[in-house]
């Protein structure tokens, strides 16, 4: 089937899942209840993140080089990660309960990571094998969890899926060395699926279900193109730079704070200007327009310019620290 068929039906399958679980959730009341700490007024769907799921599975019955690379890791991991958030979306589990879950699936990803490129992080300093295992397993678990923090307000962590997804392909097709590898964009159709539903006023909330599942297949999508098709270590990471680094400062400062750092709380820098702002859409907007105008071009110098990874990394995410930082302290 040609890509173009593949991805509509993609978008389908996430289109109409999202439907069929709204429907649900609206019936047998899985929703979510507004508090002092949310940034919606009321009562909302959540576990939306199953649309995603299921466009990306549809994705995969055609890109069977995705399920033979991972070795069967890829659905077990991520299916367990999709049921623990969902578990925790209609139950809520235990913050510990939620962390112990996370790193037992990213432990089963070890062999996988041990087999990535070199990262070089210096001239004299490189990471593989083992020690580039360690570091990743250690940055997987924190994605999932800074990227469930970000998930605050509607169609933030939505777009910026699908900006990361259409992001890393743009990067891989315009270095020119390999061919464009299309699994990322099997996400970003899934997500822009859920996304319809998404957007403010949202009708339905992607849930701890959708948070977990979809952080998981970003960096999945991230590293297979590492792996597969040459993308620099430091594009792919200044892609995800305004998440990173909001969600990094906020729990920095909580516990600088003596705040319990899993605690629900309205301090993020995109939390403080929504309600400022009165708006989730200029936040989702200006957040867009931060990934177009500098965050992706950064990354396609660094595509071009490997040597210069660390530099363009710290050029790029200075200016993000700094408005995080001028955000928090006004508020």
């Amino acid at each position: 089937m040609p890509i173009i068929l593949q991805l509509a039906t993609v978008f389908v399958a996430a289109f109409s899942s999202t439907a069929i679980w709204l429907w649900l959730a609206r019936q047998y009341s899985w929703l979510d209840h507004p508090n002092d700490r949310s940034s919606h007024s009321m009562p909302t769907p959540r576990g939306g993140g199953i649309g995603v799921a299921a466009g990306l599975l549809c994705f995969l019955w055609w890109d069977q080089t995705l399920l033979n690379e991972g070795g069967g890791w890829l659905p077990l991991v991520g299916g367990s990660l999709l049921l623990t958030g969902l578990a925790d979306d209609l139950f809520t589990l235990p913050a510990w309960t939620r962390l112990v879950l996370q790193v037992a699936a990213v432990a089963a990803m070890w062999p996988f990571f041990s087999q990535l490129p070199v990262l070089q992080v210096t001239n004299g300093v490189a990471l593989s094998g083992t020690w580039l295992a360690l570091v990743i397993s250690f940055a997987f678990v924190a994605w999932i969890n800074l990227y469930n923090f970000m998930d605050g307000i509607d169609a933030l962590a939505a777009s910026e899926t699908v900006f990361f997804c259409v992001g890393v392909f743009t990067v891989t097709a315009l270095s020119g060395s390999v061919e464009p590898d299309f699994s990322a964009l099997g996400l970003g159709v899934a997500a822009s699926g859920f996304l319809y539903f998404n957007l403010p006023r949202a009708r339905i909330f992607m849930g701890d279900a959708g948070s977990y599942f979809i952080a998981f297949a970003m960096a999945v999508c991230g590293l297979l193109l590492v792996q597969r098709s040459g993308l620099n270590w430091w594009a792919l990471l200044i892609l995800p730079g305004t998440f990173v680094v909001d969600s990094s400062i906020t729990l920095l400062g909580r516990l600088l704070a003596g705040a319990v750092w899993y605690h629900p709380h309205k301090s993020h820098a995109y939390q403080l200007l929504a309600a400022k702002w009165s708006s989730h859409g200029l936040v989702v907007m200006c957040n867009a327009g931060i990934n177009l105008l500098w965050l992706l071009p950064m990354s396609l110098l660094v595509a071009r310019r490997p040597h210069l990874g660390p530099l363009v990394l710290l050029i790029a995410w200075l200016p993000l620290i700094a408005v995080v930082v001028a955000v928090r302290r006004k508020n």
